[in-house]
C-alpha cells in the first residue's frame, strides 16, 4: 500500500515537468506541428526568361475617340480608343482589334484597360482583357508594359489560347503614328 503514494508523487512530478516544458515552448511546438501544402510547392519562374514572343504585331497608333471632362482639373484625363492591327501568332496570320480606356496618372504615366479580339485567317477567335502602364519618353516614344488575360472561349486554331496569361510590351512612335507589339505566354503557372 505504501507504493501507491510514491506512484502518485512520481506521476505528479512527471505531469508538472511536462506542463512546465510545454508552457515554455507553446509557440514553437505549434509552429513545428503545423504544415501546409505551401511547404512542398516549388515556386516556378523564379528566374523568368521570356524568350521569343509567341505573337508580334504592327499597328497604327490608336486614335482617341473621346476625352474626359477637360473642365474638371481635379479628374484624371481619360480617353477611349479603338485599335486594329495585323500580326503573326505561331505562324498564323492574325487580325487584332479592340477598345480601351486610358487614364492619365499624376506621375506622368497612363493606365490602360480594355478588351481585344484575335481572329485568325482560318476563322479561329480568342478574346482577352488587358491592363498596362504606359510611359512616354522625351523623344515621344510611348512604351507600354502589360498583361493579357485570355477568356475560356477561344475557338478553332486559336483554341490553345483558352485561359492563358500573357505579358506584353508595345512601342508607339507618335511622330510616325505606328507601333509594334509583342506578347509572351507565361507557361506552367499551375502544377498539372
Amino acid at each position: 500500500m505504501k507504493k501507491q503514494p510514491a506512484i502518485l508523487v512520481l506521476i505528479m512530478i512527471v505531469v508538472t515537468t511536462v506542463c512546465a516544458l510545454s508552457l515554455g515552448n507553446t509557440g514553437y511546438s505549434q509552429q513545428q506541428g503545423e504544415s501546409s501544402i505551401l511547404d512542398v510547392i516549388d515556386v516556378k519562374n523564379t528566374n523568368l526568361t521570356l524568350g521569343k514572343p509567341f505573337y508580334t504585331e504592327k499597328f497604327e497608333f490608336p486614335i482617341s475617340q473621346n476625352s474626359g471632362d477637360s473642365e474638371n482639373n481635379s479628374a484624371s484625363a481619360r480617353s477611349v480608343y479603338s485599335f486594329e492591327g495585323n500580326g503573326i501568332l505561331d505562324n498564323l496570320q492574325i487580325t487584332a482589334s479592340g477598345r480601351g480606356n486610358e487614364v492619365s496618372r499624376e506621375d506622368g504615366t497612363d493606365f490602360l484597360t480594355g478588351r481585344a479580339l484575335f481572329t485568325s485567317s482560318q476563322n479561329g477567335t480568342a478574346s482577352y482583357s488587358f491592363e498596362a502602364i504606359t510611359n512616354t519618353t522625351d523623344e515621344g516614344m510611348r512604351i507600354s508594359l502589360g498583361a493579357a488575360f485570355f477568356d475560356a472561349n477561344a475557338t478553332g486554331n486559336l483554341e490553345s489560347l483558352k485561359s492563358i496569361v500573357g505579358v506584353y510590351e508595345s512601342y508607339i512612335d507618335e511622330g510616325q503614328g505606328k507601333g509594334i507589339f509583342a506578347m509572351w505566354h507565361i507557361k506552367d503557372l499551375l502544377p498539372k
